[in-house]
């Protein structure tokens, strides 16, 4: 189960806030620790402040030319939109073994499932 996993970061950050999470925890900058200093947004190239804003407004449906009217570049709209497009999978369960004939979401479809 992933309590906060439908939640934008800046959300996951007012929710910490909210239920007490120590702000040298919350205003940690995320990172890999894969390199000294490097940051998971200085790899993005944006912040995330600015990029859940712009993810909202991708996920109402509005274009990019109309997000740009909203004050962010068309750099920081493409930024957004490829990692949106490139992580997808992330989004898609798992595959299941199919060990019958009835394995939903492989054989059996509810109707709401699709």
């Amino acid at each position: 189960m992933n309590p906060v996993g439908d939640l934008f970061k800046t959300q996951v950050w007012t929710l910490a806030r909210h239920v007490g999470v120590p702000g040298v925890i919350i205003d940690k900058p995320a990172t890999a620790d894969l390199v000294s200093g490097q940051t998971d947004e200085g790899d993005f190239g944006i912040s995330y402040r600015r990029a859940d804003l712009i993810l909202h407004w991708l996920l109402l449906g509005h274009r990019p030319e109309e997000i740009e009217q909203l004050g962010f570049s068309t750099v920081e709209i493409g930024l957004v939109r490829d990692r949106l497009e490139s992580t997808h999978w992330k989004r898609k369960l798992p595959t299941v073994a199919m060990m019958s004939h009835t394995a939903i979401g492989e054989y059996y479809l509810r109707p709401v499932d699709y």
